[in-house]
């Protein structure tokens, strides 16, 4: 099957390269005959969201070599309860101590993504690369920060996924999304946790991920209608932020499921 990557971004008062505020983006890797429908899709999330309304819309289609694309296994999914976002902000930074990283730094991270990491105190289009030893900022745009690309799921695994995580109310398009970007995040060499929530301001969840943890999604994670949010990857033995986004840049497809996608609270394999 030959395969497409297709991408969009969109932001408003021109592109992001002349100071345009990042508005949306999306991506997917689809076959030939899904193109034109999801360009469609990608237009209508571009056009409607939440933040604002873009003048400035780009729009990529390109083929990927199917001999190119790597194969993954979804990471489990769990959810941990919390009251409010200075709960959620905590469990955070534990779940961050979890991986093996001090809690000064799982801390710091916290506090990037609240306080607006980039350079005009807003968020990034990009995600922090955080050494997880140093907490030293690797990236060498503050504005924009690494991008991950050319990742989606498989149709069969999609399908799977999402019949097994149903019952917990999680088989949305966003969070099959984030569990997609969260996979290859951290099955790229170097990563250690990922700690990310969304910039949108009706959205206030957030996740962190890891081989080791799986995706523990995170309800509260900033205050209702708050623009703040973004990504920290916090990693090991990275000393070139373009050579480890380039590896973030690599085809990849989530084509299996593990044989329980979703945990219970303990983080134990659920019996729902």
């Amino acid at each position: 099957m030959t395969w497409y990557s297709v991408r969009m971004r969109a932001a408003e008062g021109g592109p992001h390269e002349q100071g345009g505020a990042h508005i949306s983006g999306g991506e997917r890797i689809v076959g030939e005959e899904e193109i034109e429908v999801m360009v469609q899709r990608l237009l209508r999330r571009a056009m409607t969201h939440e933040k604002g309304r873009p003048d400035f819309i780009n729009l990529t289609v390109e083929r990927v070599p199917d001999e190119g694309i790597g194969s993954l296994t979804a990471l489990p999914i769990r959810t941990r309860p919390v009251a409010d976002l200075t709960e959620g902000r905590a469990v955070a930074v534990e779940l961050l101590e979890a991986c093996g990283i001090d809690s000064r730094i799982a801390q710091y991270a916290v506090d990037l993504i609240a306080g607006g990491p980039a350079p005009d105190g807003g968020a990034m289009r990009g995600a922090i690369v955080l050494d997880a030893d140093t907490g030293e900022r690797l990236e060498t745009d503050p504005a924009r920060g690494v991008r991950i690309s050319k990742i989606d799921w498989a149709p069969d695994a999609l399908a799977a996924w999402r019949e097994q995580v149903a019952a917990n109310g999680l088989a949305n398009e966003r969070i099959a999304e984030a569990v997609a970007l969260a996979t290859k995040v951290t099955s790229t060499p170097g990563t250690v946790a990922e700690l990310c929530w969304s910039d949108d301001p009706g959205y206030v969840a957030g996740y962190v991920a890891s081989q080791r943890l799986g995706y523990v999604r995170i309800p509260y994670l900033k205050p209702l209608g708050s623009p703040l949010g973004g990504r920290v990857y916090l990693v090991r033995g990275v000393r070139d932020a373009a050579a480890y986004e380039r590896e973030l840049q690599v085809p990849a497809l989530v084509q299996a499921i593990p044989p329980q996608p979703y945990l219970n609270e303990e983080g134990e394999l659920s019996k729902r």
